[in-house]
């Protein structure tokens, strides 16, 4: 690896810090910038790395899922019978 390639790896690094770093800030504008800000800049880093580079993945990055499963609930059915007196 060139001595760039390796700069711009320790680069790649360093903004990802600084995901996780702002991700803990409280919900704010300044907070929704800033992660645009720097998510740009991972974008443009990791379209200027070589492609035999190793993409980075972090514990945090690789612990999250992806995408919850909402599940439904089955409706009742309406053949179900409604009990009004209640045993004693």
């Amino acid at each position: 690896m060139t001595l760039a390639n390796d700069k711009l790896g320790q680069w790649l690094k360093m903004e990802h810090y600084r995901l996780h770093c702002v991700e803990r800030w409280a919900d704010s504008p300044r907070k929704q910038a800033v992660l645009t800000g720097i998510r740009s800049a991972l974008e443009r880093m990791q379209a200027a790395a070589p492609a035999s580079a190793d993409q980075p993945m972090c514990m945090v990055c690789a612990s999250r899922r992806r995408e919850s499963a909402v599940l439904q609930f089955p409706s009742p059915s309406p053949a179900a019978p409604v009990i009004t007196r209640l045993a004693a």
